[in-house]
């Protein structure tokens, strides 16, 4: 009996470690499948993501430099999908071109739309360029558990030229001197088409440093006396750091805000920050004629993207009370480049104030333009 015992007692011992043997392989077998599902979903999930990232990064970078690109002409659109076209950024960790199957280009006047594509029969007044663009990811270990075998994610951007306002932008960080603030044809004593300082020479003793407009007024244009301005503050009011001095010239991002009747915070700012950031600005025009200043009383015929038509406020120097007093805004048209070192003058072509209005006036209420993306 005690033989038989034992013998039952085996045989349960044994039946029970082979259930618990089946569960712990039906348990593992399960814990694996969720285990890769998981793994799966974490890898792809991740990718998705990174895919999304470059999708975002090429239409924004496309629709920024698109959008400089927009002069109102047909050249000017074709130009911009041409940018988008030769764009260098990739996708899928850097190895996938976005091929135009998978990118659209489009134009408005509004960035409410809208929205057209090319061709357009009057390329006029469209400012706005959306990049859109959709490439297709396969996806890789979810196709293990069932699961969508592609995913398309979207990148989608908008790039304007926006004209800023008044008074926290809207203007370039130069301040030129008035000949005559009291002047009533709105001017302030200066000629649409001839060229006037918007930066000051550092030696202002030699007339040969003044632009042609200023010479015609050279003592009013000498600012060396100290009981006005310091010798070393020639026109610049900003921040003086290299990114403050960029932010300023090409985003129009000020931090001293000023409207007609502030006093202008001169500072020093750093010379070759500023010829950087002005040729920057300078060689995102559409139109690069390098127009020459003249006496007629009438504008140059630009047909620009508005990167060097440029709004800065006017200094009534001496000659206002309290002296470097904001008398006004005008227009200037910026050249395409200047003299080395920042220690001459720096000249720009008088295009007309914001209250002279007529046919010699190119400015009428609005600022100067920025490239930004809207959307």
């Amino acid at each position: 009996m005690q033989v038989e015992v034992e013998q039952n007692i085996d045989s349960r011992s044994l039946g029970g470690r082979s259930s618990r043997r089946g569960y712990v392989v039906l348990a593992t077998a399960i814990s694996v499948f969720v285990l890769v599902g998981m793994l799966g979903l974490a890898v792809d999930l991740g990718r998705m993501f990174i895919f999304k990232s470059e999708a975002q990064a090429f239409a924004d970078s496309a629709a920024i430099w698109a959008a400089v690109k927009l002069d109102g002409k047909k050249s000017g659109l074709d130009a911009a999908e041409a940018i988008v076209a030769n764009s260098l950024n990739k996708f899928n960790f850097g190895t996938q071109s976005i091929t135009s199957g998978v990118r659209t280009v489009q134009f408005a006047k509004s960035s409410l739309g809208p929205w057209e594509t090319q061709p357009i029969s009057n390329p006029s007044g469209y400012g706005f360029v959306r990049v859109i663009v959709k490439p297709v990811l396969k996806l890789s270990f979810l196709q293990s558990v069932n699961a969508p075998t592609t995913s398309a994610v979207i990148g989608q951007a908008i790039g304007a030229q926006i004209a800023e306002t008044f008074p926290n932008g809207g203007y370039v960080p130069f301040t030129p001197f008035a000949l005559n603030p009291a002047d009533p044809s709105g001017n302030f004593g200066m000629l649409p088409g001839q060229e006037y300082a918007f930066l000051w020479p550092g030696n202002v003793n030699n007339k040969n440093n003044a632009c042609e407009g200023n010479k015609v007024s050279w003592p009013t244009y000498n600012f060396s006396d100290n009981s006005t301005t310091a010798g070393s503050d020639r026109g610049y009011f900003e921040l003086q750091s290299a990114s403050a001095i960029a932010d300023a010239i090409q985003g129009l991002r000020q931090t001293m805000p000023l409207n007609v009747g502030d006093i202008v915070p001169l500072t020093n700012g750093q010379k070759q920050s500023m010829q950087t950031a002005l040729a920057v600005r300078a060689a995102l025009d559409t139109d690069l004629t390098n127009y020459l200043p003249n006496n007629s009383g009438v504008k140059p015929d630009y047909y620009g993207n508005n990167m060097r038509l440029v709004v800065m406020p006017v200094n009534g120097g001496s000659m206002s009370t309290p002296a470097n007093q904001v008398v006004g805004f005008a227009a200037f048209l910026l050249p395409l480049s200047y003299p080395n070192g920042g220690n001459k003058t720096w000249c720009a072509i008088y295009m007309g104030s914001r209250t002279s209005g007529g046919g010699s006036s190119a400015y009428t209420g609005g600022g100067s333009y920025v490239v930004r993306l809207v959307q």
